[in-house]
């Protein structure tokens, strides 16, 4: 039972989704006790069983359901025999074979927030996003990133542009761009709105010209029906203040706000060219 808690762990340090499911009440013949538990990854692997045979592929099947829908459920099923299973539900006669109930448990880290920059912003982002249900990435080329960003989720220290070429995005995730050199943000901005990970927010830290700048060359260079709606630039709330824990706690109420619904928001982007 080890390596389900320790896959588990490793889960959640990844920031990845999965189902944990686990045999919780048995009555007859079930194949497994109790506690017995399966985690199913969204690629279909699996660590652990449930038992095996016509239930244990019902409970994959089910499971994938479940995380394309990000939900948790419990299941009972009747045991005809190892090839004959059927959700209990659907059975109205008497079961000899017994009866299982299992418990879907869908796993996620929170929204995923993938900052570009360790700097100055960056670091201040970094502290007051760690006691927010957020699993933050700190993506930056310069060596120490690491010591800098105490709190973040997970480092990666490579080129900006390619940082996350082999890495599984969620889609919904946000992004916060905030390095030290104009040709990175535009390369960054550039590649997410390339991407198929469809973005809940990419706020780009930037002045109103550079803001417009940004918005004319990616229409010149993708093209005028470029689908902007998630790209707030100038990023962050009306809320004033220049420090760069100010400039960090706007942008990240205005995650939140986006998270939560609520438009009745002041967007720094209103007073800019509106993308």
């Amino acid at each position: 039972m080890s390596h389900i808690y320790e896959a588990l762990l490793q889960l959640q340090r990844n920031g990845e989704q999965g189902v944990l499911v686990t045999v919780v009440e048995k009555e007859g013949s079930g194949p497994l006790p109790p506690g017995a538990k399966m985690l199913v990854y969204p690629d279909g692997r699996t660590i652990g069983t449930v038992g095996g045979g016509r239930l244990e592929q019902l409970a994959q099947e089910r499971a994938a359901e479940l995380l394309r829908t990000k939900r948790s459920m419990l299941v009972r099923y009747a045991l005809f025999d190892e090839r004959n299973v059927a959700e209990a539900d659907e059975v109205t006669n008497m079961v000899c074979g017994g009866r299982v109930t299992l418990f879907y448990e869908y796993l996620t880290s929170g929204p995923h927030v993938y900052l570009f920059g360790g700097g100055h912003v960056g670091q201040a982002l970094v502290r007051h996003l760690r006691d927010l249900p957020y699993f933050v990435t700190v993506i930056d080329e310069r060596e120490g990133t690491e010591g800098l960003t105490p709190g973040a989720d997970r480092v990666i220290v490579t080129a900006y542009e390619t940082a996350l070429q082999n890495i599984g995005v969620p889609e919904g995730s946000f992004f916060v761009i905030a390095t030290p050199a104009h040709d990175a943000d535009y390369l960054v901005l550039k590649a997410i709105l390339s991407s198929h990970w469809q973005p809940r927010y990419i706020g780009l830290l930037a002045s109103r010209a550079k803001s417009a700048k940004f918005v004319h060359d990616l229409r010149a260079e993708l093209g005028e029906n470029l689908d902007l709606s998630a790209l707030y630039t100038p990023a962050g709330l009306d809320i004033g203040g220049t420090s760069a824990d100010e400039i960090a706690i706007s942008i990240i109420a205005e995650m939140q706000a986006l998270r939560y619904g609520r438009s009745d928001q002041k967007h720094l982007r209103a007073a800019a060219t509106n993308p």
